[in-house]
Order: structure tokens, then sequence, then C-alpha cells
């Protein structure tokens, strides 16, 4: 089993996070856990995907994101929405 960390960020402001996750993947199945908390109201949320790609996909319909890992090197290209 390994396990990713990730975030989802604002596509054209990386210092503003929407969420943090973790991909965990393993000889059969990729599963990822995305937590956010709402930052109007204070409510936490965390929802369960296929992948932090398909978690991308999914809140990224409503605002541009991009998924950043966190081994990532600062200077390399994100994957957005």
């Amino acid at each position: 089993m390994e396990a990713n960390l990730f975030s989802l960020v604002d596509a054209t402001d990386r210092t503003r996070i929407f969420a943090w996750g973790m991909e965990i993947l393993d000889d059969e199945r990729t599963d990822a856990i995305v937590y956010r908390r709402d930052p109007e109201t204070g409510r936490t949320f965390i929802g369960q995907h296929a992948s932090a790609e398909s978690a991308l996909n999914r809140y990224g319909r409503r605002i541009p994101l991009a998924l950043v890992w966190e081994y990532e090197d600062e200077e390399e290209d994100d994957l957005t929405a």
C-alpha cells in the first residue's frame, strides 16, 4: 500500500487551498480521501473519490482548481480542472 498527500488549490493563486487529500493505492484499487472546511460556515466536509484526479474533476466544476502533490516541485506544472 502507498499513500500520497495532495492539495486542491485555486488555479490562479496556489496559496489559496480549497481542500487537502490523501490518495491511497494498493494492488487492486485506488481511493482518495478529501478534507475541506467551508470558510464561510466553518462546516467540515470529508469525501471519498476514486482518485485525486476524480476529486479535482468533482470540485473543479464549480471553481477553477489545480491538483498539487506534496512531493511535487513548486516549478512543475499543475493538473487543472
